[in-house]
């Protein structure tokens, strides 16, 4: 078998098992035409339906199944009872033995509880086996087990099933609903306990004109003049007006006295500095006439 064939296997096998439950060894069910068809091509039926399935295999035939080959014309009909020998017998609920595709269809039903892998040539119960979900179907196809791709009833049914192990079961449900109820009747009585009667409505406080605002005056009352009279001590002078001096204080002869002393010490002052800047000048007249010397006594004759 080719790489990209048995990969393409492999994961149809996984998505069986992830989605469905199948696990090796895998049970196939193989109808009396897919055993006669893989005879009469030469195929190894074991071993090419253990390549598809990429695993190992359990082979199951039915009681109904090994009489048709027992009742069979065909050329091949002695090796195809030889190989289905080598099968393990599936119990039938049939007595009298039926045709094995109706013993198979009947086996499978709409659910495929026995995860069941499903080996058949005919075309009709194939397209009734596309019908139940998860059921991996094989055929021969020239001299080639071939394995079916996933119907779109199998995805639909895998999808459903994670839905289910992903969501809450029918009793979770049913709690949270009622907890749910729980907790709107709370917030409705919250609610009514905070509705209050309106009273009436009064007019938009945008539409209504301010009242201009009137300048306070402030009226002096009897008590803060009385306490501004007392404040004022009764000796203070009166306000002098602009033109006229302030009255001296009787008694306060001091005044020329300070005067005068101020005056006989300027005078003392002027006197001292006069007497030292002629003592400066006359040490200055002093000193030229010592240079005067010096430089003369210097000086060469000529």
């Amino acid at each position: 078998m080719r790489a990209k064939r048995a990969k393409s296997y492999r994961k149809a096998m996984q998505f069986y098992q992830q989605a469905f439950g199948f696990r090796e060894p895998y049970q196939i069910l193989v109808s009396p035409d897919f055993i006669l068809a893989g005879v009469s091509r030469q195929i190894p039926v074991k071993a090419r339906l253990e390549e598809a399935v990429q695993g190992q295999a359990k082979f199951l035939v039915t009681h109904c199944g090994i009489s048709e080959l027992l009742k069979s014309t065909s050329d091949f009909r002695s090796q195809a009872i030889t190989v289905s020998k080598e099968f393990e017998k599936r119990r039938c609920p049939h007595q009298e033995p039926i045709p094995g595709l109706d013993c198979v269809r009947e086996i499978m039903g709409e659910e495929n509880k026995n995860n069941y892998c499903v080996a058949v040539q005919d075309d009709d119960l194939r397209a009734k086996l596309r019908a139940v979900p998860g059921v991996p179907i094989l055929h021969v196809k020239q001299s080639v087990v071939v394995l079916e791709r996933k119907s779109q009833v199998a995805k639909d049914a895998s999808r459903q099933i994670e839905k289910d192990k992903l969501g809450l079961s029918e009793l979770e449900r049913s709690m949270l609903r009622a907890v749910k109820k729980q907790a709107n009747e709370a917030k409705n009585e919250k609610r009514k306990k905070k509705k209050k009667n309106a009273g009436p409505k009064g007019p938009n406080p945008l539409s209504i004109k301010k009242a201009a605002k009137k300048p306070q005056v402030v009226k002096a009352t009897k008590s803060s003049q009385e306490k501004s009279a007392n404040s004022v001590p009764a000796t203070a002078p009166a306000v002098a007006t602009s033109g006229t001096k302030r009255p001296r204080p009787e008694g306060d002869a001091s005044v020329p006295a300070k005067k005068a002393a101020a005056v006989s010490g300027d005078v003392t002052a002027t006197e001292e500095g006069a007497k030292h800047k002629r003592k400066r000048n006359r040490s200055a007249k002093n000193r030229g006439t010592t240079n005067d010397s010096a430089a003369a006594s210097q000086v060469p004759p000529s």
